[in-house]
């Protein structure tokens, strides 16, 4: 596991892969309030995990791990307050170990 674990992070609209297409969820279509699994250890170009609101999950290929780290390192560096409430926004938003 790393530091912090996985952290679902609801995806403000709709979300781009780095091909420039709209990623939407493989079963149900849902391409807005998508959840974004990030871990800022995980610099990997391995498929990111992704969730909509009806609870279906994936591997996103078309969306590297590394995007998600550096996308919450930036959160963090904007507001390194969130850093302590992790936990919390782990509880609120939910987190994996994947």
């Amino acid at each position: 596991m790393s530091t912090p674990p996985v952290l679902r992070w609801p995806m403000p609209g709709r979300v781009l892969g780095i091909d420039g297409q709209l990623i939407a969820c493989p079963t149900c279509g849902a391409g807005e309030a998508l959840a974004l699994g990030m871990d800022l250890d995980d610099h990997t170009d391995a498929p990111s995990y992704m969730s909509c609101q009806a609870g279906h999950s994936w591997a996103e290929e078309r969306l590297p791990r590394r995007l998600g780290a550096e996308l919450l390192a930036t959160i963090l560096d904007i507001e390194p307050g969130l850093l302590g409430s992790l936990d919390e926004l782990r509880d609120v938003h939910g987190g994996t170990d994947a």
